[in-house]
């Protein structure tokens, strides 16, 4: 079974045992709101991306409302409903770096492929409805653990940005040289509309009804399509979240 049909599966069992939940008391509904820091990034640094000169997160918002299902003293089954962005800002000195993009300005529509060099800048910022699905242990003490998945779609998507005092070989590496003052590029369309991955957490119970977490959430799913072939590396959403919970114990 494919992971987003497993966490959707793992959903529908969760919310099922709503209804063993009630005579028992052991459903909790809670709130959560926290922002991300992190970015598309390749796994492994590519060769052609030489130097990071700005990263940029901005302010990457999160809110969710879930449940948790204590099954036993230690262990509890959670999911939730988020809202969440992702994004980042970044600069970076390139060699050899195959792209796409527009030739003259930001606005023109001139497409010219090939191996750049020079500097890019590079803005994403996409937003999505986030189902995850967790296992949580919790120790005798304010500390608990997580460990889990997530299924998103995407709801907002940007990924643009621009190219300025290089050159670009045409095709190839060693193909005909052009100076580039300025072009570019928008691959905006280019991602996916659903993204899936794990998820490792941790809380500490700050009061009884309020706990500061935090969340790393890995992309396994690529944020571009399949036959995305701009820019020659995969990029996985890499996200960590920090944010505060508020619990309505029944």
């Amino acid at each position: 079974m494919k992971l987003p049909y497993a966490i959707l599966v793992a959903g529908l069992i969760f919310l099922n045992s709503y209804a063993h939940a009630q005579d028992q008391k052991k459903l909790d509904f809670n709130v959560r709101a926290g922002f991300s820091i992190g970015g598309a990034s390749p796994v492994g640094f590519p060769e052609s991306i030489r130097k990071i000169r700005k990263y940029n997160p901005g302010l990457l918002l999160s809110l969710e409302a879930g449940a948790e299902y204590h099954f036993s003293k230690p262990w509890a089954l959670a999911s939730a409903v988020r809202f969440e962005q992702k994004g980042m800002t970044t600069e970076a000195q390139v060699k050899g770096y195959y792209t796409t993009f527009n030739a003259g300005d930001r606005s023109g529509d001139q497409s010219v492929t090939g191996y750049y060099t020079g500097n890019v800048e590079t803005t994403v910022r996409n937003s999505y409805i986030t189902v995850p699905v967790h296992l949580i242990y919790n120790f005798n003490s304010p500390l608990s653990v997580r460990v889990g998945g997530f299924a998103s779609w995407i709801l907002e998507k940007k990924f643009t940005g621009f190219a300025r005092d290089g050159y670009i070989r045409d095709k190839t590496p060693v193909g005909e040289k052009e100076e580039i003052s300025e072009a570019a590029y928008d691959f905006s369309d280019q991602i996916r509309p659903f993204n899936a991955g794990i998820e490792l957490g941790a809380g500490y119970k700050i009061r009884s009804h309020l706990t500061a977490s935090v969340n790393f959430s890995w992309g396994l799913t690529p944020l571009m399509k399949s036959d995305f072939q701009s820019i020659d590396f995969k990029m996985y959403n890499l996200f960590a979240n920090v944010g505060l919970v508020y619990h309505f114990r029944r």
